[in-house]
Order: C-alpha cells, then sequence, then structure tokens
C-alpha cells in the first residue's frame, strides 16, 4: 500500500531569529556564486561578499569559515541549513517513528526545498560549469555529506540524536562526530537514501510538482523488489 501521505513534507516550525538567519547565510552564499560568475571565482574575496551584502567581515565568518564554505555550502552540516530541523526530528525517531517511513519523510522534504531554489541550483552549476577547478572541491564536499549522512543514519540506529546544528555555530573544522561507527546497517540505509535521492532529481527535473509521490513510488518499488526476493 502506497505511503504517500506519509512522506508528504511540511516545513518544521522556524522561528523568526532562525528564519532571519538562515536568509542571511543564503544571501551570502547567493552572493559568492554571483560574484563567482561576474568575477571568476579566483577573483572573488571575502570583502567582495562582504560588501555585497552589506555586512562586515565579522558576521561573514559567524556564517562560513572561507570563501569556499560560502561558495559550496558548509562542511559541518548535510544539506543545508533550512534541512535541519528535518534531520534533527529524523535522527530523533520520527516523524512517524517507523525507519524506512521517517526516511521517504526527510527525503521528501530535502528534495522539496531543493525545487523551491532552482534558480540558485542554475547558477551554482554555472559556476562550476564556468570554472571546472571547482569541480574537485565539490566532490570532496559530497563525499564529505555522504559520511555525515551516515552519521546521521547511526545515530537515529543508536537513539542517540546530535545536538541541534546552530547556523551561527561550529565550522568545517569542529566534527564532533568523526569516530562514530557506522554499522552496515547504516551504511545499507544511507546508500538507499543516496540512491533514492539520485533517481528522485532525475526524475523531477522532466516534472514540475510534489516530490513526495516520486519518492513513494521508489520505494514502494524497492518493497517489492525485496519481497519477490524473499519469497
Amino acid at each position: 500500500m502506497s505511503s504517500g501521505s506519509e512522506v508528504k513534507a511540511s516545513p518544521p516550525v522556524e522561528g523568526l531569529r532562525e528564519r532571519k538567519k538562515r536568509e542571511r547565510g543564503q544571501a551570502l552564499r547567493r552572493a559568492a556564486i554571483d560574484l563567482a560568475l561576474e568575477k571568476g571565482y579566483h577573483n572573488v574575496t571575502v570583502e567582495d561578499i562582504c560588501e555585497r551584502c552589506g555586512v562586515s567581515r565579522r558576521t561573514f565568518f559567524n556564517y562560513y569559515s572561507s570563501k569556499d564554505e560560502a561558495l559550496l555550502g558548509r562542511a559541518d552540516t548535510v544539506f543545508d541549513e533550512e534541512d535541519q530541523p528535518a534531520i534533527e526530528e529524523f535522527e530523533a525517531g520520527g516523524p512517524h517513528g517507523r525507519l524506512v517511513a521517517d526516511l521517504e519523510h526527510l527525503l521528501a522534504f530535502i528534495v522539496a526545498t531543493r525545487m523551491e531554489k532552482r534558480d540558485d541550483m542554475h547558477q551554482y552549476h554555472l559556476m562550476l560549469k564556468k570554472d571546472p577547478s571547482l569541480i574537485p572541491l565539490q566532490m570532496s564536499r559530497m563525499g564529505n555529506n555522504e559520511r555525515l549522512f551516515r552519521q546521521i543514519i547511526q545515530r537515529r540506529l543508536d537513539g542517540t540524536p546530535s545536538a541541534p546544528v546552530d547556523v551561527m555555530g561550529a565550522h568545517s573544522g569542529d566534527y564532533a562526530d568523526d569516530d562514530i561507527e557506522v554499522s552496515p546497517r547504516a551504511e545499507a540505509v544511507a546508500a538507499l537514501a543516496m540512491m533514492a535521492l539520485k533517481a528522485t532529481f532525475t526524475r523531477m527535473r522532466r516534472v514540475d510538482g510534489d516530490p513526495g509521490p516520486v519518492i513513494d513510488r521508489l520505494f514502494d518499488e524497492l518493497r517489492a523488489l525485496f519481497r519477490e526476493e524473499a519469497d
């Protein structure tokens, strides 16, 4: 039976302070990408980004530890800042209390936030295309995100959610959970999630609308396949 109604994601409640911090972080990143497209990545400085957004260097470094982080995203979080409440909810065992259903819900939420920022994603890909020297940095960041996501899965399995991530908190050098031992189960669940994300984004490039049913259909197919193999 389809569980699409369960994975139709609604954003967690966000306070005014949190929203303002998130929006400023997004503005800094958008300015960094715009400047990289205008001037070339190697010609952009932190001062340029601050001037474009009308903030001080101190404010910039409250959000990002370097120009690279502003361009490619923070290295101490998975996905984007607006996804963190949903990630924390998943780690804590929610929203349904069933691992697969909760994974579907989390992935639907993450894809939905990306679909709302298609223009930003397009600019980001233009930046990578314009300056191929950024691609190794991007690949390294993707590998780091997969590592962090495996840790998210492991914390969910262990029942040990991490402390909430603050946009104006730790940066890429502060990996408190580097020593987490990831089980084969967590590895398998994380691999399934990354595959589902990739397949969903591929399909969503061709259609508009809610990504929930797309992810739901993928998971239904996987369930059917596993049942078939178990018979």
